[in-house]
C-alpha cells in the first residue's frame, strides 16, 4: 500500500510540473508594470519553431543576451495630456524614440511612439486601441478605426481567433500613413518553458499569430504601400504579465503555413543584467540598407554608414547557417538557391542585421 501511494505522490507531481494552463486578462500587463526583457543574439540560436504540441518542454536556458530594455506602462493621460482624447483607461508604452527609417521618406519627423492598449469585454479581449507620437514637435494621437485584438480569452489549447485592424495617422496637409492588417492567433503548443529567467520549467501556453499587414503612405493622394507578413510566437505564462520568450519571424510567403520563417526577433523576459563587454548591440533598423532588393542578376550592395572604414558581412540562410562572409559591400549571390536570406554586419561592437531576397 505504501508504494502505490509513493507512486500516486510521484504522478500528481510529475503531471502538476506540466499542466495545461488557461491565460485570462488577468496575465495581461496593467498601468504601473515596468517589465524588462533582453534581447538575445538571433544567429545560432536553438530555437525551432516547429517545436510545438501537447505536453511539450521548450528549453531556451542558453539564450544569450545581447541588450536589454524596460517596457513601462503608462496611462495615456499620465503620458501627456493631449492624450487624453484617446481614452482615460487606456495605457501602454512607448515603442520607439523615433520611427525607423522615417526621415528619408515622410515630410515631418515623428518621435517618442507609443502604443495604448485596452481590456475590453463582450467578448474578453486585449486589443491596441491607440498609436500616439509628437509628430513635427506636437503630441498628437490617433484611435484605430479597428482596434487590433492580441488576445482573445480565455486561451486554452486549440484556442483560435481571427480579426482585422486598421489605424490611419495624418502626418502634415494632405499626408498619410496608414496601416491595415489581418491577424490570425492561435494556441498550438502547452507544456512548460525554461529560460535564463525561468531557469525553473515553468507552465506555459504557445500563441502563434500570423500577421499580414500593409503599410500604406499617401502623399496628396498618390500611395505607395509597403505590404509585411510576419509571425510571432509568444510563450505565455500565468500572472508572468508579459511573455516569458517573444519571437518574430519573417515569412516568405503571404499565405499562412506556407513558405518559410526567418526569425529576426528574440526577446524573453528577464532582470537586470551585467552585459559582457564587446557583446554587440541591439541593431539599429536603417543603420545598413541593401539595394537592389531582390538582387539583380544576383547581385546586391551593402550600403554601411561612410564612417565604417572596417566591417565584416556574414550571410545567413533560413536555417540559420552561414553561407558566404566578405569584407566588401558589392556581393555576389548568383550562386546561393532563391530565397530570403539575412546579413549580419558587425563594425567593431556594432552588429546590424538586413534582410536580402535573392
Amino acid at each position: 500500500m505504501r508504494r502505490i501511494f509513493t507512486l500516486v505522490c510521484i504522478l500528481t507531481t510529475m503531471l502538476g510540473a506540466q499542466a495545461q494552463i488557461t491565460i485570462t486578462s488577468s496575465d495581461m500587463p496593467v498601468s504601473g508594470d515596468t517589465l524588462r526583457y533582453s534581447n538575445a543574439n538571433i544567429v545560432g540560436n536553438t530555437i525551432n519553431l516547429a517545436d510545438s504540441g501537447a505536453g511539450f518542454a521548450w528549453n531556451y536556458s542558453d539564450l544569450v543576451p545581447i541588450t536589454q530594455n524596460v517596457d513601462t506602462y503608462k496611462t495615456a493621460l499620465s503620458v501627456n495630456l493631449a492624450y487624453a482624447l484617446i481614452s482615460f483607461t487606456a495605457y501602454g508604452y512607448k515603442v520607439s524614440d523615433s520611427f525607423p527609417g522615417a526621415s528619408s521618406f515622410l515630410p515631418v519627423s515623428i518621435n517618442q511612439l507609443y502604443t495604448f492598449f485596452e481590456k475590453k469585454t463582450s467578448p474578453s479581449r486585449y486589443s491596441a486601441v491607440a498609436f500616439a507620437a509628437k509628430i513635427g514637435g506636437l503630441p498628437t494621437p490617433f484611435n484605430y478605426t479597428i482596434d487590433d485584438d492580441w488576445y482573445y480569452f480565455p486561451l486554452t489549447y486549440h484556442s483560435a481567433d481571427s480579426s482585422r485592424f486598421s489605424l490611419t495617422i495624418g502626418l502634415s496637409g494632405t499626408a498619410s500613413l496608414k496601416q491595415t492588417g489581418y491577424r490570425k492567433t492561435t494556441v498550438d503548443g502547452w507544456g512548460t518553458i525554461t529560460t535564463p529567467y525561468y531557469t525553473s520549467p515553468v507552465n506555459c501556453i504557445r500563441v502563434r499569430s500570423f500577421i499580414r499587414e500593409i503599410d500604406s503612405i499617401d502623399f496628396s493622394g498618390f500611395p505607395f504601400t509597403i505590404p509585411r507578413t510576419t509571425v510571432e510566437y509568444k510563450w505565455l505564462v500565468n500572472g508572468g504579465h508579459y511573455p516569458a520568450l517573444w519571437v518574430t519571424a519573417n515569412k516568405t510567403d503571404t499565405v499562412d503555413n506556407t513558405g518559410a520563417e526567418i526569425i529576426t526577433n528574440i526577446r524573453y523576459r528577464d532582470v537586470a543584467r551585467q552585459l559582457n563587454v564587446g557583446v554587440p548591440k541591439e541593431p539599429l533598423r536603417g543603420t545598413v540598407k541593401v539595394f537592389p532588393n531582390p538582387a539583380v542578376n544576383g547581385r546586391v550592395t551593402v550600403d554601411v554608414p561612410a564612417d565604417w572604414k572596417t566591417y565584416s558581412i556574414t550571410i545567413y540562410d533560413q536555417t540559420s547557417k552561414a553561407v558566404m562572409t566578405t569584407n566588401k559591400a558589392e556581393i555576389d549571390i548568383s550562386n546561393l538557391p532563391a530565397g530570403m536570406y539575412v546579413a549580419q554586419v558587425i563594425h567593431n561592437a556594432d552588429v546590424v542585421y538586413a534582410q536580402i531576397v535573392r
